[in-house]
């Protein structure tokens, strides 16, 4: 009797297919969505993260922008990709901007990488739309994203990322 042989699982298109299923219907900012998972894919895929960080960068927003649950990526993506998403999801019951920017910067130090990896690939990807489409960035944001470079640096964390965000940072904030 031979065993029977499981084709691979392509967990970037399972996350794509739960992305589209999951974004359906549900109205996001530009530059939000999709495009900016792929986006954070991408910087991710280009700076040489593993696959496994890949799909957290294409799934690192879903629980905030649409009604998927850190549950609903247990299930279809396993505990340790769960647990990722979890620590880059804001808490929506914290209600002022800065402390909400504060845990999330908490929850992200505590995971390390290659959670804080996503968090800079996160900003480079959203700076980068705001430099191509002009769109502008708040200065709190742009707080927090400081902020966020500080966590990375002094942890030693996504050295490479940092090296790209930090130009970004400047350029928007004296443009």
């Amino acid at each position: 009797m031979s065993a029977i042989r499981l084709a691979p699982r392509d967990l970037r298109a399972e996350a794509i297919r739960f992305l589209i299923d999951a974004y359906d219907g549900v109205t996001v900012r530009i530059g939000k969505g999709l495009p900016h998972a792929q986006a954070v894919a991408d910087v991710l895929r280009q700076s040489g993260s593993d696959e496994r960080t890949q799909l957290v960068g294409l799934l690192h927003d879903v629980v905030e922008d649409t009604p998927r649950t850190v549950d609903d990526v247990r299930h279809d993506f396993g505990e340790a990709i769960a647990t990722m998403v979890g620590a880059l999801t804001e808490d929506a019951t914290i209600r002022r901007y800065a402390q909400r920017k504060r845990a999330l910067r908490s929850k992200i130090a505590a995971a390390g990488s290659p959670v804080v990896d996503v968090a800079i690939a996160d900003k480079i990807a959203t700076l980068r739309h705001a430099r191509l489409t002009g769109i502008p960035v708040t200065d709190r944001k742009l707080r927090h994203y400081r902020a966020t470079l500080q966590l990375a640096l002094a942890a030693g964390l996504a050295r490479a990322l940092c090296l790209q965000l930090e130009p970004l940072l400047a350029e928007l904030a004296s443009g």
